[in-house]
């Protein structure tokens, strides 16, 4: 009994059995549910976790094709390489598919720096090797960016029997990986820069994380957000730096376009300005998006369903969410900016990693599933790098039992909960609406992005009552505020 009371308490390591628990039920529960789900209600596990099989692109000849599929991220962004930097003889007039205005002179969405990958793709396919080769040599790298997290975990549970448990939770069986490499989208690179900037957030050396933060933001721009971390631990001047790195390296990478600076810049700028989507509609529940300006329509027509000045209020949210998408994005990014740096002194390590992460990866109008990568770099530090015969000795938010500010439960479980649901590839799916093209998601993924957000709003509340805390210790008379523990390396 004493053993049972160890695994499932508040004691040191926790938070981590807990974690581990978790995945482990996550897993168990996602083979009989994609059996049932795929064999005897005839949903397609491919569409529920990710997109449609059958997505198109293969007369590009970019990739010949596995089966029906040819991995339209991967192929798309392949092709709007080659027409942005003028890496082949191809006549996209004439020779399709290509959706973007082949007159134009830049049409990527992102910047010519994130288009790096597809860049050395494009020219090895060309110049070096087959379109079977070059695509496997990508989709390698690209699962071993992602396989990160769980690499680093295993890492440090080497000496133990259970050291591949992370590679197969965190890994080739999470629903993340999935759908990065069913899509071929190299928003997975992303993930070594999230893991770097997570571990050392606010440790020696000090250069570690800002840089991580720029080299994320890289990969994909609105990770720059990541920022806030810096912000939450007191460090304005690297956010500051951080910023303005990118910012100069990003405007800079337009003078290497064949069309020239200003040609290109201008292109950009307005596909970026004009982007109203790409796909889908905030008020439809598939494709799955896990948005913040999704899970505001979607928390809005909820509410509308209600009487009175409830109901009232659910439409006004839903219609301002969908006419100003990233409007949802910028109030909950600059409260929680407000709260973490004024309130900096007390800060949680974990929320000071959580926040940034979950706000950066669901800024975006429209973010498909591969997007929850972030919750791989939060399961990985939860599970921490130690292990002892009972199991994790802790993580990330774990603390001593003796320590009054460790995480509470309305932080510690929601945050496993939430973190497990974004990895187990759990394929419960919904009726699809007749009349819409394409089959719904996994209920799971309709879902999350909403529960994202309330690990964002729980963060802030905990913040807030560990500032209340604080202010009310530190009046005449009380016992000093302690925050040890939070910013510093467990040991």
């Amino acid at each position: 009994m004493t053993e049972l009371r160890s695994w499932v308490g508040a004691g040191e390591g926790g938070w981590a059995r807990r974690m581990l628990t978790l995945l482990f039920v996550g897993l168990l529960l996602a083979l009989p549910v994609g059996w049932v789900s795929s064999q005897y209600l005839g949903n397609e596990v491919n569409s529920a976790l990710s997109y449609n099989v059958q997505d198109g692109w293969c007369e590009a000849g970019v990739f010949p094709g596995l089966g029906k599929h040819c991995f339209g991220d991967y192929t798309q962004s392949s092709l709007v390489a080659e027409h942005d930097f003028h890496l082949s003889s191809r006549d996209f007039a004439k020779q399709g598919p290509y959706l973007s205005d082949p007159k134009s002179a830049y049409n990527s969405l992102y910047p010519p720096i994130s288009q790096l990958p597809h860049v050395v793709v494009t020219l090895t396919r060309e110049h070096l090797f087959s379109h079977e080769v070059t695509f496997y040599l990508y989709a390698t790298l690209l699962g071993l960016a992602m396989l990160l997290p769980a690499i680093w975990v295993a890492w440090g549970w080497r000496h133990s029997p259970f050291a591949l448990a992370p590679i197969l939770l965190l890994g080739i069986a999470s629903l993340p990986m999935f759908a990065a490499l069913d899509r071929g989208n190299s928003a997975g690179f992303v993930v070594p820069f999230l893991l770097a900037f997570a571990i050392f957030l606010g440790r020696e050396p000090p250069w570690v994380a800002p840089a991580a933060v720029v080299g994320a933001a890289m990969v994909r721009p609105q990770f720059i957000l990541l920022a806030l971390g810096l912000a939450a631990i007191g460090r304005l001047r690297q956010a500051a730096a951080a910023i303005a790195v990118f910012a100069v390296a990003t405007v800079a990478s337009f003078a290497l376009t064949p069309r020239g600076f200003s040609a290109s810049f201008s292109a950009w700028r307005e596909s970026v300005t004009g982007f109203k989507g790409g796909f889908g509609d905030l008020t439809w529940e598939m494709p799955a998006n896990i948005s913040v300006a999704r899970a505001t329509v979607a928390t809005g027509q909820w509410l509308s369903d209600q009487p009175s000045v409830i109901g009232s209020f659910g439409r006004w949210l839903a219609g301002a969410a969908v006419a100003h998408p990233l409007g949802p994005s910028l109030i909950l990014s600059a409260l929680a900016l407000m709260v973490l740096y004024l309130a900096r002194d007390v800060v949680p390590r974990s929320v000071a990693v959580v926040l940034p992460l979950v706000l950066a990866a669901t800024f975006p109008s429209v973010v498909p599933s591969y997007y929850l990568m972030f919750a791989l770099v939060i399961a990985a530090l939860m599970l921490g790098q130690g292990l002892s015969a009972r199991g994790p000795r802790g993580g990330m938010i774990d603390g001593s039992a003796a320590d009054p500010k460790r995480a509470p439960w309305y932080w510690g479980w929601p945050l496993a909960i939430v973190t497990c649901l974004s990895i187990a590839p759990l394929t419960f799916v919904g009726t699809t609406p007749p009349g819409l093209p394409i089959p719904r998601g996994s209920i799971v993924l309709e879902w999350i992005g909403r529960l994202w957000v309330l690990i964002v709003l729980l963060g802030l509340i905990w913040v807030l009552i560990r500032q209340h805390q604080s202010h009310r210790d530190d009046l005449p008379g009380a016992g000093t505020a302690s925050t040890s523990g939070d910013l510093t390396p467990a040991p």
